[in-house]
C-alpha cells in the first residue's frame, strides 16, 4: 500500500509493497498503477487544485475524546451513526492535538488512519497534522497522558506503540505539521512568514527528518532548522498570531499568506474560551480550537468551507456563516 501524508492508505497491486508517497516512484515498478496520493505540498503527487473546489471541514484539538470526536464528525455530516465516513468527496482536516487529557487516545488514533482508508475509497481525504502534544508523546513527554488503564499493557507497551515502528508511531512520525487546501493552509499552531518562505515541502521535510534523528538516537548533530520546526517558531507552538496585537499579528499574517498564495490560515491549539471559532484580521485567520473534548470544556464545533467559498461556524445549534 502507499501511506500518504495524510496518514491514509491506498491499495497497490500487492499488498506487500509500502511507500512514502513522495518516494514512490523511487521504490518499486507498480508504483505508477497505484492510485497516487493527491499532495500539492510534494513534488512527485498529483496535483490537487480540484481539493479546493470541494466541501472542506477542519476541526480542533479533539483531546482523548472519542465520543465527542465522533459527534462532531456527525455534526459535520461526515460520518454516520456507526462512525463510517459518508462525507463522500469532502476533505476533512483535523488540526493536530488529538491526544493527552482525555483517556480515549489509542481509539482517537485509529479512527483517522480507518476514516481516511474510507474516504479514500469514494475519493475523499482525511488529512491530520501534528499538533505538538503528538510531538511530546513522540518524544516520551508524558506529561498530560491520561488514558484509560486497558489503552496499554505497560509503559514499555506504549513506548514502543508510540516509536517510529510502533502500529501508531509509524503513522504519527510520517504525518505533516502543515497542509494547503485549494486557498486554504492549515497547521496547529500557525505558520511564520519564515516558514512560509521555506514552503510546506520543506517544513515538512525538516519535521520528519528531526523526528527521525530522535527516534534514531542519532549521534549526529541536528541541523538548527530541524530543531527550530519543532519549536516554539514553528507551526505546533507558534504563539504570534494568538498573543501578539492586531496589527503585528494581522501584519504578519499578510505576509504569511502572501508568501504561500493563499487566501487564508486556520489554525487550533489556542482555546476559544467561550466555544466559538473565531477570527482576526478579516476572517482571514481562523482558530478551530473550541475546546472539543469533555476533559477541556466539551464545546463542539466544526469549520465548513464551500466549494464557493463560503465559509460556515457548525455547533449543534446550527451553523453561522464567518463574513469577512
Amino acid at each position: 500500500m502507499l501511506v500518504g501524508d495524510d496518514g491514509g492508505a491506498r491499495p497497490l497491486d500487492s499488498p506487500l509493497f509500502r511507500a512514502r508517497c513522495w518516494n514512490a516512484k523511487r521504490v518499486n515498478q507498480f508504483v505508477q498503477s497505484a492510485q497516487r496520493c493527491e499532495d500539492f505540498n510534494s513534488e512527485t503527487f498529483r496535483p490537487i487544485s480540484e481539493l479546493g473546489r470541494r466541501r472542506i471541514i477542519a476541526v480542533g484539538d479533539l483531546h482523548g475524546d472519542m465520543e465527542s470526536a465522533l459527534s462532531v464528525l456527525r455534526m459535520a455530516n461526515v460520518v454516520d451513526e456507526n462512525g463510517k465516513w459518508v462525507g463522500n468527496n469532502t476533505v476533512l482536516v483535523q488540526t493536530g492535538n488529538v491526544i493527552d487529557q482525555g483517556p480515549d487516545t489509542k481509539d482517537l488514533l485509529s479512527l483517522f488512519p480507518r476514516l481516511a482508508q474510507e474516504a479514500n475509497r469514494v475519493g475523499g481525504r482525511v488529512i491530520q497534522l501534528l499538533g505538538e502534544h503528538e510531538i511530546m508523546n513522540m518524544m516520551g513527554d508524558l506529561r498530560f497522558v491520561k488514558e484509560r488503564p486497558d489503552e496499554f499493557l505497560s509503559p514499555e507497551s506504549r513506548a514502543i506503540t508510540f516509536s517510529s515502528t510502533g502500529y501508531l508511531g509509524f503513522r504519527l512520525f510520517n504525518l505533516p505539521l502543515a497542509h494547503r487546501v485549494g486557498h486554504t493552509v492549515f497547521a496547529h499552531s500557525g505558520i511564520a512568514p519564515r516558514w512560509a518562505a521555506s514552503g510546506i515541502q520543506t517544513i515538512n521535510r525538516l519535521a520528519k527528518s528531526g523526528l527521525s534523528d530522535y527516534a534514531l538516537k542519532s549521534n549526529s548533530s541536528p541541523h538548527a532548522d530541524q530543531l527550530a520546526i519543532l519549536g516554539a517558531s514553528g507551526p505546533t507552538q507558534y504563539a504570534n498570531y494568538t498573543e501578539s496585537s492586531e496589527s503585528i499579528a494581522c501584519n504578519t499574517l499578510w505576509s504569511a499568506l502572501s508568501i504561500m498564495n493563499v487566501q487564508r490560515m486556520v489554525i487550533g491549539r489556542q482555546l476559544q474560551k467561550d466555544g466559538k471559532i473565531t477570527s482576526r484580521c478579516g476572517a482571514r485567520l481562523l482558530f478551530i480550537n473550541t475546546g472539543i473534548s469533555s476533559a477541556i470544556a466539551g464545546k463542539q464545533s466544526a469549520l465548513e468551507i464551500l466549494p464557493d467559498g463560503e465559509v460556515r461556524a457548525i455547533y449543534p445549534s446550527g451553523s453561522v456563516t464567518i463574513t469577512l
